[in-house]
């Protein structure tokens, strides 16, 4: 439904910023916008509610409505995400009063689709804010800054209210062409502490609600098998600059342990896209990316590691029957490490150097630059380019397990665990252009194997974590560290075991994509 508003609405393109109240509530003065803008703005109130049903009738459908009170009057508006990261649709209409709400679209579908709703529609969220705004010419277009600080209210199930601030930035192409907007944006970023956001005030004001889940779950891409590769390259990269600030929160604000994880998936499935297209383009736009995000996912490994080995291995080490009160000092020393992993992770994705990166990203899904120079094959449909690009993956993997055959030494594997990951990126990404029984049997075997290799790579890494835990703490740290050694190479000696016979029966599957 979503897709159907595109033909009828009016496409938004505009970039989001999120920041301090205080730092937002001195933009407009500051000598960076008084250069860019020497006309000046001025301020307005906008007053927002956002309507749908408890379960999420409209939501499920990609779609929000709202209704403002602006200058002029009442405007209804229905919204959906656009074709990317950068973009948004609406369909609006203004009102004479109130009680004419919701008024027919004239979208067929949306009006069916609200009217089914009927009087379960209901305001789920409020929004005010003071709108200052100034239009600034800028390399042959016109972009409007807004700053919007206020307060967002949501309401729950029961009728409790729970509120928060709202503090944004929001540059919106008015004419010229939206390269323009993502060059703005550097510059901007380069004169204020900003962090892109693609979330809405609406999915703001609802993660006020108790029990949200601030890290989520990444979206999977509506594929088409008419699609082409190139498209779907479009679409991969618009995801992962979605995902990618969505997961900022969850990380800095929230230190979410699992914020850190999904961070470094995402990371790495960017990297696995460019792996992918590499060879079909020209451009080294994405491969820049890639080699930034290799950055950043490393510099976000000690946080991950730490949180693995205090959440998952010294548990049970604790609860054993050798004399648990020798852990402690090595946990200790454990969680000091973790506060430092977590003090370098947030800085890094807090720093101007990400906020660059994702502009830059989504810049890569909007613009398509790197289509530039780029082989036609790119422009096969994605039903003949994805067999290609998974059969060259899992020769890839073959040739790894070749070379590490007959090896006893675990960590000598590592290569083929890798191997196996690379391999499982491109499978998730073009899983739905296949029926779920013929691809789901290969991918429980795929997801088997990482989760044995991951095993084995958990305890190692285990070992060495209990070790410079425990450097510098004497025989008693030394000796549970020892233990801690002990049962993890117990541990992955167990997982190497299932290995072999896995991984052989994994050769012998016939894969999905091929008939």
């Amino acid at each position: 439904m979503a897709k159907d508003l595109r033909d009828r609405g009016r496409i938004e393109f505009e970039l989001k910023f999120t920041g301090s109240p205080a730092h937002l509530a001195a933009l407009p003065a500051c000598d960076f916008v008084a250069a860019v803008a020497p006309q000046g703005g001025g301020w307005e109130r906008l007053s927002s509610a956002y309507y749908d049903t408890m379960d999420g009738a409209l939501a499920a459908h990609g779609l929000s409505l709202r209704l403002r009170e602006e200058a002029e009057g009442l405007v209804q508006a229905v919204k959906a995400r656009g074709p990317d990261a950068a973009s948004r649709i609406e369909l609006e209409i203004s009102l004479a009063r109130a009680a004419d709400f919701p008024l027919a679209t004239g979208d067929e579908d949306i009006d069916r689709l609200i009217a089914d709703c009927g009087d379960r529609i209901r305001p789920l969220a409020k929004t005010v804010v003071d709108r200052w705004a100034a239009v600034i010419p800028f390399k042959g277009a016109e972009i409007e800054l807004a700053v919007d600080l206020g307060s967002a209210e949501a309401v729950d199930g029961e009728g409790r209210i729970y509120s928060g601030s709202i503090a944004e930035v929001e540059l919106e192409l008015v004419s010229g062409e939206p390269a323009a907007v993502f060059d703005f944006a550097r510059l901007l970023i380069a004169n204020a502490p900003l962090r892109l956001s693609t979330t809405t005030k609406l999915e703001a004001a609802l993660a006020l609600l108790p029990g949200t889940d601030r890290v989520g779950k990444a979206e999977r891409l509506d594929l088409d098998p008419e699609m082409t590769g190139g498209e779907v390259l479009a679409m991969s990269l618009s995801a992962c600059a979605m995902r990618a600030s969505a997961l900022q929160s969850a990380l800095v604000d929230y230190r979410r342990a699992e914020g850190v994880h999904q961070m470094r998936v995402v990371l790495r499935r960017l990297r696995a896209m460019e792996r992918i297209y590499r060879r079909y383009l020209k451009s080294n736009e994405i491969a820049d990316l890639a080699a930034r995000a290799k950055i950043f996912a490393t510099s976000l490994g000690p946080a991950r590691d730490w949180d693995v080995f205090l959440g998952e291995t010294l548990p049970p080490a604790l609860e054993a029957d050798y004399a648990p009160e020798r852990f402690y000092a090595l946990k200790a020393k454990a969680e000091a490490k973790r506060a430092e992993g977590w003090a370098r992770a947030t800085a890094v994705i807090s720093s101007p150097d990400f906020t660059r990166f994702l502009i830059d990203l989504t810049a890569a899904g909007s613009l398509q630059r790197w289509r530039t120079g780029a082989k036609t094959k790119l422009e096969r449909p994605v039903i003949e380019f994805a067999p290609r690009a998974l059969d060259r993956a899992l020769k890839k993997t073959f040739r790894t397990a070749d070379e590490v055959k007959g090896v006893v030494d675990l960590a000598a594997r590592h290569p083929l665990r890798i191997a196996l990951k690379k391999l499982r990126y491109p499978v998730q990404l073009f899983r739905d252009l296949y029926p779920k029984d013929r691809r789901k049997p290969y991918m429980s075997a795929l997801s088997g194997l990482q989760d044995a290799f991951g095993a084995v790579n958990d305890a190692v890494v285990a070992q060495h974590l209990a070790d410079e835990a425990a450097a510098g703490g004497g025989e008693t740290a030394m000796r549970a560290a020892g233990f801690i050694s002990g049962y993890k190479a117990a541990e992955a000696r167990e997982a190497a075991k299932k290995i072999d016979a896995a991984f052989a029966a994994f050769e012998k599957m016939t894969p999905f994509w091929r008939d």
